[in-house]
């Protein structure tokens, strides 16, 4: 083994806070377990519950391959949690909980995701993993790349310790000639982001040298995804993007946002680093997860990275080349020129913030500002689908330089057909054999790329029978009005409730509810669980009583009383139709369902 050399410059940071720690391989008991602790209140237990059964939805319909709706539920579920009264860092015991969540649902998205989806994804698939399979064993050390490292790396100055031995030295190796084109296709890209990088990183007090971890992660490839899930230029697993606050949903996954991931990523490094006070332990905690690694640590007594590595059967091999990597690529990328690598970087992006209140088509974004979709579509690499979020007021869209000065105004000068393309749902389609994406398309007056797009199917070879879509609305012939979408409701099953009262309140058949639900004759309801209610029109026999179905969503100030007298219903009957024990039990952003008026 040669001698190590070692070159550094101390680097102060700022110390964040250090989450609690979840063992991926505790079983999921978790509930069950925290349902003993006499310290719990009831009310947390209570979300806990609620919580779980959304997870249960879920897990259930994305092992029937449905995974559009699990993750809608899966989704839900965590909101359960994150818009809760309490806060995950400072409640231990819900934090467990909500960490063991997050692992159940990456564990059943990995196993049960169809293999056909995110085929747009698939081409990184194969550079993120290779560089994951990596064996630098046989790679030999080049004695001249070595002289010349070393003489080189003489002169410069690091951020962080940067170590030249064998297995760097073989990740120089592969990187510049294994992998040559990978590494320069990853640093020319590079430039987009590196000023965006550099200025987070400064605000954060995160060593700028870490910008080319996302080399290794991604090849700075913004829609780069792992087999394990982990996606954007920081390989972000879905629960550490959740616990960094960025959003995972249908319509966006801002783990593909490279500026608000890699604040994100900058703060994960700096809770790292007041765990472990060693950036190589960071980067190998980064890989492997900092649980697995503090174990480690505990176990052997050590905090050298190096040690640790040569432990037999303890690091994974993919860890052990993990630090080495991302050194050999701080050392290639500072000074490119020197090992025949280009020095003409992307031009950095540039672009406008505008916001957006409202679902708008991009199409409808496109023509206000005179841009095509396709240049608005590569600035927003975590929208998902081809509209803006329904649900978030203050969604921000990335436009063109210099285009966002008077967007309301430009928006707002558009004709009603232009902002037709709005996509306000119009309902939903229960897929039956034999269906195909054009002919429901026909059925309903949109095209089948709008019909994708709302629900997310990458391909059309994705679709089941038994799956629901949503129905985009595109002009007033949206939805012919012979042949409505079969749900316009869900019902969440509360405690007492049957099929027939479900069924009676709603005026449709009990036969009809079952088959909407793929329920059983004779089947419990499970308290919690989630029923589509077909519209009357596609329930024979049934009287037309959802019409009179309302929802109102709780605002800040109102109570349960202020709510009955705005609707004309009684507040004992407005308790009763939403399982509400005590009104002080009320929060601002619930969802009540308003009872029809008594006569």
């Amino acid at each position: 083994m040669m001698p190590a050399l070692i070159l550094c410059q101390p680097q102060r940071v700022i110390v964040g806070a250090t989450s609690t720690l979840v063992d991926p391989n505790k079983p999921s008991s978790v509930l069950a377990y925290l349902s003993n602790d006499p310290d719990i209140p009831p009310k947390m237990l209570d979300l806990m519950r609620a919580t779980e059964m959304r997870y249960l939805e879920g897990s259930g319909l994305i092992k029937a391959g449905d995974s559009t709706n699990a993750r809608i539920a899966f989704d839900a579920a965590v909101d359960l949690l994150l818009q809760s009264e309490w806060d995950l860092s400072s409640t231990p015991a819900l934090n467990t909980f909500f960490q063991d969540l997050i692992h159940r649902i990456q564990r059943d998205e990995s196993r049960y995701l169809r293999s056909d989806e995110d085929s747009v994804e698939k081409l990184e698939h194969a550079v993120v993993d290779e560089l994951r399979k990596i064996d630098l064993i046989p790679i030999q050390v080049d004695p001249v790349l070595k002289d010349a490292v070393e003489a080189d790396i003489l002169n410069s100055r690091y951020d962080i310790p940067i170590i030249v031995n064998e297995s760097v030295l073989k990740s120089l190796n592969f990187w510049l000639i294994r992998a040559r084109k990978y590494f320069v296709d990853g640093l020319i890209r590079s430039g987009r982001y590196q000023p965006m990088i550099e200025n987070i990183f400064r605000e954060e007090s995160v060593p700028l040298d870490l910008m080319y971890l996302a080399q290794v992660e991604s090849l700075f490839e913004t829609n780069a995804v792992s087999r394990a899930l982990a996606k954007g230029i920081w390989q972000f697993s879905r629960g550490t993007a959740i616990r960094y606050g960025l959003k995972v949903n249908r319509y966006v996954d801002e783990r593909a946002d490279p500026e608000k991931s890699t604040r994100a990523a900058a703060r994960y490094l700096n809770d790292l680093y007041a765990m472990f006070n060693d950036w190589s332990l960071v980067l190998a905690a980064y890989n492997w997860g900092e649980g697995s690694l503090q174990q480690l640590v505990n176990r052997s007594g050590t905090t050298d990275f190096w040690r640790l590595a040569s432990l037999k059967r303890r690091m994974p091999q993919e860890t052990k080349n993990h630090v080495p990597m991302v050194m050999a690529s701080i050392i290639l990328a500072r000074n490119p020129e020197k090992y025949g690598l280009p020095l003409e970087l992307d031009p950095p992006l540039s672009y406008d913030r505008v916001t957006i209140s409202k679902r708008v088509n991009l199409k409808a974004v496109a023509k206000a500002l005179g841009a095509s979709v396709d240049a608005l579509k590569k600035l927003n690499p975590s929208l998902k689908t081809s509209y803006t979020p329904p649900d978030d007021p203050n969604f921000e869209l990335n436009v063109p330089a210099g285009m966002g000065v008077d967007f309301a105004e430009k928006l707002a000068a558009l004709s009603l057909a232009d902002l037709r393309t709005d996509p306000e749902f119009t309902g939903r389609y229960k897929v039956k054999a034999g269906d195909t994406l054009s002919a429901i398309a026909a059925r309903y007056h949109v095209s089948v790329e709008d019909l994708q797009t709302a629900n997310g199917i990458s391909s059309p070879k994705s679709l089941r029978a038994q799956s629901l879509l949503w129905v985009p609305a595109t002009g007033p012939a949206a939805r012919p009005a012979a042949q409505p979408a079969d749900f316009n409701n869900r019902r969440q099953v509360k405690e007492g409730e049957t099929l027939t009262s479900i069924a009676q309140q709603y005026g449709v058949s009990v036969a009809a509810l079952q088959k909407a639900n793929n329920i059983q004759s004779g089947a419990l309801l499970s308290i919690g669980s989630w029923l589509e209610v077909p519209s009357t029109s596609s329930a024979a026999g049934s009287s037309p009583r959802t019409s009179e179905a309302r929802r109102h969503q709780v605002k800040s100030g109102e109570t349960l009383t202020s709510i009955a007298a705005l609707y004309g219903v009684s507040v004992d009957d407005l308790q009763k139709a939403n399982g509400i024990k005590s009104p002080r039990s009320l929060r601002v952003g619930a969802w009540l369902e308003i009872p029809p008026k008594k006569n």
